[in-house]
């Protein structure tokens, strides 16, 4: 019984976990060549492609384009901008968790 639920979790985490680039581009509303640019431009990576070559995204790309839209059409960044907002925003959640680790460890 306990191998059916493992094996079920796993097909779950497979077909959650990846968006063809058309899917992606769907889901989050904007044109597959806009997505193929930022890929290009290096604000968002892929995990790997279809057999006919179609690149496929992880979900967690999601939040990120998000972050790219708002930054580019509300801020006004532009594309290289968002790439150093981007990796600042990164390593401003690595050190917050950094310091929540540290004093949940002082605490104890």
């Amino acid at each position: 019984m306990s191998e059916r639920v493992f094996m079920l979790q796993v097909v779950k985490r497979e077909f959650s976990a990846g968006y063809t680039l058309t899917e992606l581009a769907t889901r989050v509303g904007l044109h597959p060549e806009l997505i193929d640019r930022f890929v290009n431009l290096g604000l968002i990576e892929f995990t790997g492609s279809t057999g006919d070559g179609e690149l496929l995204f992880d979900s967690g790309v999601i939040p990120i384009i998000r972050r790219i839209l708002r930054l580019r059409n509300e801020l006004g960044v532009n594309y290289a901008g968002i790439g150093v907002v981007l990796e600042l925003m990164a390593r401003i959640e690595t050190m917050e968790a950094r310091i929540r680790e540290l004093e949940s460890t002082r605490l104890k």
